[in-house]
C-alpha cells in the first residue's frame, strides 16, 4: 500500500501507540490519563525486558494501526495481545495483514539471530464492537483454531507438524486471598484502570466493605504465577469467570464466592 510504514515502537513513538490505543473522546478523562501513564511505564519495561514489543503503521506519516506482543523464550512462543486499527476509513486495506507480515519477518530474524527457533504465534482474538472479527482476520491469515469449541483461541504454527495445545490449570487460592477481593490488571492496556474502577464499582454494590487488593500482573508476575490460571479478578479465593460487563453474572458470582 502506497505511503505504508511499519515502524517499532521505540520510547520516542511510544505516544502515538497509546493515542491509537484510547479513542479521543476520552484521552483527557482521568481513568484514561492513569491508564496512559501506565502504559508509557509498561512500554520501557517492556522494551528494556523483551527487546521489541510492538509495531506500528503510518499511513503517510500519520499512525494508523498497531500489533502488540511478546516473546516466550521459555516456550519458544509469541504471544499476540493485540492488533487494531481503529479508523473504519483504514479497515480492509491490508493495514492489519502489513502488520502481522511484519511480525513474522521480525519472528524469523529473533529465531536466526538466537539459533531457537520459535514454534508459534499465539492469540486469543478479543472482539471490539462495530469492527471487523478480529478471529476471522487471523483465521483468513492462516490461524488455527487451538480447541474447535474455541474460535477465539488461534495459533500460527511456525514449525511443520506443531500443535499447539494449552496447559489446563486451575486457580489457585493463597491464605491472603480469603475474606478479599483481588482484581489483576494488565498495564499493557491503557484501559485497565478504567476497567479495574468499573469491577471495583460492581463488587461495592454487593460487598461494600470488603478489602480489595489491586495486582499487576506485569510487575507482580510471582502473585499471577502462584495462583494458577487467574481471571480479572478473584473473590474470597473464588475466581469470577463472568466478564464484569455482564453485570448481573458477575454480581452473582461475586455474592456466591461470599457464601462459601
Amino acid at each position: 500500500m502506497e505511503g505504508l510504514k511499519i515502524l517499532d515502537v521505540t520510547l520516542e513513538n511510544v505516544d502515538d501507540l497509546i493515542d491509537l490505543c484510547i479513542p479521543p473522546e476520552r484521552r483527557d478523562a482521568p481513568l484514561f490519563v492513569e491508564g496512559g501513564k501506565l502504559k508509557k511505564s509498561w512500554v520501557a519495561q517492556a522494551i528494556e525486558k523483551y527487546g521489541r514489543i510492538a509495531k506500528m503503521a503510518y499511513l503517510n506519516s500519520k499512525p494508523v494501526g498497531l500489533i502488540q506482543y511478546r516473546p516466550d523464550w521459555e516456550e519458544r512462543l509469541v504471544e499476540i495481545y493485540c492488533i487494531f486499527v481503529p479508523d473504519k476509513k483504514n479497515l480492509r486495506k491490508g493495514i492489519g495483514s502489513s502488520l502481522l507480515k511484519s511480525l513474522m519477518e521480525d519472528v524469523k530474524k529473533m529465531s536466526e539471530s538466537s539459533g531457537k527457533d520459535f514454534l508459534a504465534l499465539v492469540t486469543w482474538a478479543f472482539q471490539v464492537s462495530g469492527f471487523y472479527p478480529q478471529h476471522e482476520f487471523y483465521l483468513k491469515m492462516g490461524f488455527k483454531r487451538v480447541r474447535e469449541d474455541d474460535p477465539f483461541l488461534l495459533y500460527y504454527p511456525l514449525k511443520e507438524g506443531y500443535v499447539h495445545k494449552v496447559k489446563e490449570t486451575a486457580y489457585v487460592p493463597q491464605e491472603e486471598d480469603f475474606g478479599k477481593a483481588l482484581i489483576f490488571y494488565d498495564s499493557s492496556c491503557p484501559f485497565c484502570i478504567y476497567f479495574s474502577e468499573k469491577i471495583k464499582e460492581s463488587i461495592r454494590e454487593v460487598a461494600p466493605n470488603i478489602p480489595i487488593r489491586m495486582i499487576n500482573m506485569f510487575e507482580e508476575p510471582e502473585e499471577v504465577k502462584k495462583r494458577g490460571r487467574v481471571s480479572y479478578c478473584a473473590v474470597n479465593g473464588k475466581p469470577i469467570e463472568s466478564f464484569f460487563m455482564d453485570k448481573e453474572n458477575f454480581q452473582k458470582e461475586v455474592k456466591k464466592a461470599l457464601e462459601t
